[in-house]
């Protein structure tokens, strides 16, 4: 139970999940900020929410 805790605790995470929340409501509200912001979102926030799946934060000497 503490190392299902302990992931709660981790920025990867945190930053993970806001990246997913950001690059859906950009997705399927449709909302035009520009097509140079727009590619860089669509390629930044798939890798940050990547990052956040692979990560193990109970791990500090392990990516």
């Amino acid at each position: 139970m503490k190392n299902f805790l302990k992931r709660f605790k981790s920025w990867a995470l945190w930053l993970s999940i806001a990246a997913l929340v950001v690059f859906c409501v950009k997705t399927f509200t449709g909302v035009d900020i520009g097509d140079k912001v727009n590619g860089f979102l669509n390629v930044l926030l798939p890798v940050l929410v990547a990052f956040g799946i692979v990560n193990n934060p109970t791990d500090k000497s392990a990516f």
